[in-house]
């Protein structure tokens, strides 16, 4: 009779320790699996310090809820080339995504370039046929469809140019 509880205890013992190495396993490989997030390197000079944004707006929490993120960098003129660094977490995407130029004073800018990366779809945007093929510009951005140089202006006495990424970027950049 011993021998017989013994001998359950010891199957439910070792049958109860492989179901928990099973949790542990797939817990594990959850952890494993990368999160795809969205990266945007944007890289220029400018001539007057300001405040630059990168801006995701409008995006979806739920049915009744959007939420908008802010990355906020102070930029000063100098001869080398800045770089403003942007990364959104995985559950933060959305079709929205503005740069927004600061609106202290009218400055030009010179895009070098702008790297967007989503997940394995990476596209680095350095000439101006890029420029107007993936981006869209507001009435505060004067621009040679040639150049990469941004010149940002007053209308009507107000400063707000931004520049935003096209739909084609956005579904090419969510192809799998």
């Amino acid at each position: 009779m011993k021998k017989g509880i013994c001998l359950v205890l010891l199957i439910l013992t070792i049958g109860c320790k492989k179901k928990t190495d099973k949790i542990v396993l797939e817990e594990k490989k959850e952890e494993n699996i990368e999160q795809i997030i969205l990266t945007i390197n944007f890289n220029f000079k400018t001539s007057q310090p300001d405040v630059f944004k990168i801006m995701m707006n409008n995006i979806e929490v739920d049915e009744l809820q959007k939420k908008n993120i802010h990355i906020f960098e102070e930029v000063v003129p100098s001869t080398s080339v800045d770089v403003i660094i942007a990364k959104f977490d995985a559950d933060n995407f959305s079709k929205n995504i503005v740069f927004h130029l600061g609106n202290k004073t009218p400055k030009e800018v010179e895009v070098e370039s702008i790297l967007v990366a989503y997940g394995k779809n990476r596209f680095n945007i350095n000439s101006a046929q890029d420029l107007n093929k993936y981006f869209a510009f507001n009435k505060f951005i004067e621009r040679d469809s040639t150049s990469k140089i941004l010149n940002t202006k007053r209308v009507d006495g107000k400063l707000n140019p931004t520049f935003r990424i096209k739909r084609n970027l956005i579904n090419l950049l969510k192809k799998e």
